[in-house]
């Protein structure tokens, strides 16, 4: 712990020695805070828009409506007797007609036989079964892929009635119910409804997976956009005013001052692209995690809030570790930094209500508000530095510090309060494990290692691939898994 603050730099006997920021510096600084609070907040926003664009129902029942079409069955059996040409069922062998009233009357009480029907091969509650979890599909790609061509077989009512939800393969092999129904194939109709089975199967999934990886990349890029916007618009209205202020004061001239604002937006506007798209997309798949844990923490916006906060004080950190800055002089930087983001949305709310422009307001609250948060907090520490105090002013002052520093554990309080509510029941489970891999490590126990690993992949919902080194030796081995 002593080694720790024995950086460069720190030689110095003061209790802090933090250098006054320059004047661009802690606009640019103020300038970043904003931006990212702006894209994740945006990408907040288009998450929700995700979510109620991707909802699927909870059952299936009730819910046939929503894949089922009847356009596309009638227009499977109206093609097949367009020209006037036979039909035959290709499972059962008969002779089919288009409607009820021909059937009855050509094939009396056997017209079940011979009625064409429209069959989804692969069966719409085994799709909704498979597309549920799926969190880039909509119920319109999911209902597509069900009522595509390969996936509709015109059958008889004596074949399709009886199948239900049971794809084609557990319909054949099921002989003892097939017989109770009294459904005979002939032999080449097991093979044909075999494959047939197959196909459908392949073709639903590569319609659906495509859908998805499109709805992705679009819902990315959308959010990516809005972000763009509104990161972009925010750093002009605020870097303008800053370097109007530098202007009237002589610090710049007209062409630096415009030149700099351009940048400034441009920079933001690329930042709140990759972040509004980058975590809309990130929420949104993780809402689908089997762990509670996960998803409570994506609905929150969680991973958006810590992502917006390792960002802003990434340089600063940088800094540290090249040795640039003293331990004091990090510490009282991210103080900074963790306040104004602690303190940005109540800002920017008040700023809105002041000025009711769009962005416009938002942005000039967040910068006022920046600059009182950086001045009152920079205030107490130069306080601190510079005075000789009696001893209970100088405890006023500390208290009044670390109420303000307090504010900048925002983010790890509300992590710790899911850590409470969520993890509670994980906690023994990954002492458990961790220790025993700890001492598999030791003593050179690679089975140990695995079943420790597997328990906590367990216990959030993952699947695990092997469960011994042979089986482990297998999965590596084996060229049809893409461990990427």
């Amino acid at each position: 712990m002593i080694n720790f603050f024995n950086r460069k730099k720190e030689t110095s006997t003061e209790i802090l020695t933090a250098p006054v920021e320059e004047k661009n510096e802690e606009d640019n600084c103020s300038s970043k805070i904003v931006c990212g609070y702006v894209a994740t907040e945006s990408a907040s926003i288009s998450t929700q828009q995700a979510a109620a664009k991707f909802v699927k129902p909870d059952t299936y029942t009730h819910n046939r409506n929503l894949y089922d079409s009847g356009a596309a069955k009638k227009s499977a059996k109206t093609n097949l007797f367009k020209n006037g040409a036979e039909v035959i069922d290709p499972y059962t062998g008969n002779k089919l007609v288009l409607t009820k009233q021909e059937a009855k009357m050509m094939y009396g009480d056997k017209w079940q036989k011979h009625l064409a029907e429209s069959d989804h091969v692969k069966p719409l509650e085994q799709i909704y079964k498979d597309t549920k979890g799926n969190v880039w599909a909509t119920t319109d790609d999911i209902k597509k892929a069900a009522n595509s061509e390969d996936n509709i077989r015109v059958a008889s009512r004596e074949f399709n009635n009886p199948k239900r939800s049971r794809t084609n393969k557990d319909y054949v092999e099921d002989e003892q119910y097939r017989q109770k129904k009294g459904v005979k194939l002939i032999d080449e109709g097991r093979e044909a409804a075999i494959r047939d089975g197959e196909i459908a199967e392949k073709s639903t999934t590569r319609q659906i997976r495509k859908a998805s990886t499109k709805n992705m990349l679009k819902t990315g890029h959308e959010a990516g956009k809005y972000g763009a916007q509104n990161a972009g618009v925010t750093a002009l209205t605020m870097t303008g005013i800053m370097n109007f202020v530098a202007v009237v004061k002589g610090e710049k001239n007209s062409d630096e001052a415009i030149s700099d604002t351009i940048k400034a937006g441009g920079k933001a506007a690329v930042t709140g692209y990759a972040m509004g798209g980058g975590l809309t997309v990130v929420s949104h798949s993780l809402s689908s995690s089997s762990s509670k844990f996960i998803q409570a923490l994506s609905n929150s916006n969680v991973p958006g809030k810590l992502i917006t906060a390792v960002t802003v004080t990434g340089d600063t950190l940088k800094r540290y570790g090249n040795g640039e800055i003293t331990t004091q002089e990090c510490l009282i930087e991210l103080g900074d930094k963790g306040l104004n983001l602690a303190t940005m949305g109540y800002s920017m709310t008040v700023g809105q209500t002041l000025i009711p422009i769009p962005i416009v307001g938002s942005a000039i609250g967040a910068l006022v508000g920046s600059a009182l948060t950086s001045t009152y907090y920079n205030n107490l520490i130069n306080m601190l530095q510079t005075k000789e105090l009696e001893h209970k002013e100088r405890q006023h002052i500390i208290v009044e510090c670390k109420k303000a520093s307090e504010q900048t554990m925002l983010f790890r309080k509300e992590l710790e309060e899911y850590l409470r509510a969520y993890f509670k029941e994980y906690k023994d489970c990954f002492n458990e494990a961790l220790s025993e891999m700890k001492f598999a490590y030791q003593v050179g126990d690679a089975a140990a290692i695995i079943r420790g690993a597997n328990q906590i992949t367990r216990k959030l919902g993952g699947q695990v691939p092997y469960d011994t080194i042979e089986e482990f030796k297998s999965f590596l081995n084996d060229k049809s898994i893409d461990i990427l």
